[in-house]
């Protein structure tokens, strides 16, 4: 068995795991290395080519009108919330003073009557004490004193209690107004919100088109320099392929020039590795590549072309 996979492997080229793994296109290209290096010293030196620089284009996306009225509405949040709760407070505690003033007034009515009644009581007992001490308790003259005495008290508990109800009256209505107040001065915030929230808008719409200004200038200075730099480009590397034709005509005159022996070592050389890459195929691989590939008739004299040519045909 061992004896049939090694005459398999002879077959197919002698494959090793290590030239598996390589494409047909990378074993091409350590022959090219190869040649090359065998020449290297007798042959001027390559050239680099030209290269265009790349340059990262500005990509600006344009936020969308949903997207600006959003972002403006974000922006102010905080601004409507505090004003919308600073009117909110200022009424709270427009109510909160009204309605200490009513309960202020109620206890200074209550003291107000009492004092009044007081006072009406001390009089009439002083009148009553008075008349018994004359010995006119029942008389007319009592009777019209007292009398006029309870008249001047109702008439003073009546003043008190009509300054106190209109007293009452004007906070009431005070505090009932306050409600339609309160959202007047709501609405009124909500329309100076409205503009400034549009203001706003507008200043973000004239940043997008600014930024889309700036990126389209940005972007068409690249492609002017990137324009300039690939034509400079395209003049230098016409003149390296000038000089690359002039070159490899400079090869093959070098190649005539070099002694005999040593050219006669370096050809064999380069066919000893065609026939190493060669044989790392299957025959049929081989086949193909040779047959298809000029740099095997560009690397190798006739005598080691046609030696293969006639072993693939």
């Amino acid at each position: 068995m061992k004896i049939l996979e090694f005459l398999k492997s002879l077959l197919n080229g002698n494959k090793t795991n290590k030239e598996e793994g390589k494409t047909s296109q990378d074993k091409l290209d350590e022959l090219k290395n190869y040649v090359d290096s065998q020449y290297g010293s007798y042959m001027p030196a390559k050239k680099e080519t030209a290269q265009v620089p790349t340059y990262d284009k500005y990509e600006y996306e344009a936020p969308t009108d949903e997207q600006i009225k959003r972002s403006a509405t974000d922006e102010l949040v905080a601004y409507k919330e505090q004003n919308e709760k600073a009117i909110s407070q200022e009424y709270a505690q427009k109510e909160k003073e009204l309605a200490a003033n009513k309960a202020a007034s109620a206890a200074n009515y209550g003291d107000s009557s009492a004092k009044l009644k007081a006072t009406y009581e001390e009089a009439a007992q002083s009148l009553s004490d008075d008349a018994l001490k004359r010995g006119l308790a029942r008389s007319s003259i009592a009777l019209n004193n007292q009398a006029a005495a309870s008249k001047a008290y109702t008439q003073s508990q009546g003043e008190l209690l009509n300054k106190y109800n209109e007293n009452i009256s004007a906070i009431d209505e005070e505090l009932n107004g306050l409600a339609g107040k309160l959202q007047s001065a709501l609405d009124s915030f909500k329309i100076s919100y409205a503009a400034k929230l549009t203001e706003r808008i507008n200043e973000l719409k004239e940043q997008r088109e600014e930024n889309k200004q700036k990126a389209l200038e940005y972007n068409n200075s690249l492609l002017s320099k990137q324009y300039e730099q690939t034509l400079d480009k395209d003049s230098t590397e016409s003149d390296l392929y000038t000089e690359a034709l002039n070159q490899q005509k400079i090869k093959n005159e070098l190649k005539n020039t070099i002694p005999d022996g040593i050219r006669n070592e370096i050809e064999a050389n380069i066919y000893n590795k065609v026939v190493e890459l060669l044989n790392s195929m299957s025959f049929d691989e081989a086949r193909t590549l040779f047959l298809n590939e000029p740099i095997f008739h560009e690397v190798l004299n006739d005598y080691y072309y046609y030696t293969l040519y006639y072993k693939y045909r």
